[in-house]
């Protein structure tokens, strides 16, 4: 199943920006909340973006797999994403201000998963015709 493949890498980049969260907070002795340090906020909103996004994307990326859709497909839908999410988290640390790979992964972030959504939706009614 390749949506393992992607659930697999996107967990290590959960489990790397939980760290970057933690030697944050550590650094700055902020152990609850962002401590209003610009620094530990960047990384709890990068981390828990990524939490928001990876679970819809993977639910329906599996969803899809099972539907039997090509398999280089599945892989092109995994890669956009996972580099879209890397993409993102790059540009939330480097500024604080909107940059070109916080906008280009997050831009990826939505049309990939409005795109599965709309496949899922077309494709259940199409088989709830027959």
């Amino acid at each position: 199943m390749i949506t393992l493949l992607y659930a697999s890498l996107l967990g290590l980049l959960q489990v790397t920006l939980a760290y970057k969260v933690g030697s944050s907070r550590l650094k700055t002795n902020t152990l609850l909340g962002d401590g209003n340090q610009s620094e530990v906020l960047q990384k709890v909103r990068a981390h828990g973006n990524l939490t928001e996004y990876v679970p819809i994307f993977l639910i329906l990326l599996a969803l899809i797999e099972m539907q039997g859709v090509a398999l280089w497909k599945i892989h092109v839908l995994g890669s956009l994403f996972f580099l879209a999410r890397i993409a993102h988290s790059y540009g939330m640390y480097i500024s604080t201000e909107s940059t070109p790979p916080r906008l280009i992964g997050i831009l990826v972030t939505w049309f990939s998963i409005a795109g599965m959504s709309i496949y899922g939706l077309i494709n259940y009614i199409l088989n709830s015709m027959m």
